[in-house]
C-alpha cells in the first residue's frame, strides 16, 4: 500500500492533516513491529459478520454442561441446536452461528449417549444388588 508523500515544510496545513502522533500506527494500520491481524478495515468497507441464530449460544452452552456437569442439559442442547441450525438455514444468510449451533446439538447427542449410560449402570446396579440380597436370604 503507498501512501502520498507528506506536504513540504513550507505548506500552512503541514503538521494539522494527516499527522499521527510518534509511535501511533496510522488507522488500519499495525502498530510497529506487529503484524496485521487481519486485513485493513476502511470506513464503511469491510465485512460485518450477522448475529447469531437464536439458540446458537444456549445449545452450544448446554452442550458443554451435558457432557462435563449435569447430564439432564443435554437433550435440550439438541433441541436448541436442530431449532438454531434450520433458523439459521432459513434464514438466507441474515444469521449466522450454525456451527456454534452444530457443535451444541453434537455436544448434546454425546452427553445424552453418557446419560443414557449412566442410567442403565445405575438401573443394572440396582438389580443385581436386589438379585444378590434376595439369593443371599434364600440360604
Amino acid at each position: 500500500m503507498t501512501h502520498p508523500p507528506p506536504p513540504p515544510p513550507g505548506d500552512p496545513q503541514y503538521g494539522q492533516q494527516g499527522q499521527q502522533q510518534y509511535g501511533q500506527p496510522e488507522y488500519g494500520q499495525p502498530a510497529h513491529g506487529q503484524q496485521g491481524a487481519y486485513p485493513p478495515q476502511q470506513p464503511g468497507a469491510g465485512y460485518v459478520e450477522p448475529p447469531n441464530a437464536p439458540g446458537a449460544v444456549p445449545a452450544l452452552v448446554l452442550g458443554l454442561i451435558g457432557v462435563t456437569f449435569c447430564g439432564l442439559c443435554a437433550p435440550f442442547a439438541i433441541a436448541q441446536g436442530r431449532k438454531a441450525e434450520a433458523t439459521a438455514d432459513a434464514s438466507g444468510g441474515a444469521y449466522g452461528g450454525k456451527g456454534m449451533a452444530t457443535a451444541g446439538k453434537i455436544l448434546g447427542i454425546v452427553g445424552t449417549v453418557f446419560l443414557v449410560l449412566a442410567v442403565i449402570f445405575v438401573l443394572l446396579f440396582i438389580v443385581l444388588g436386589v438379585f444378590s440380597a434376595s439369593v443371599d436370604s434364600s440360604y
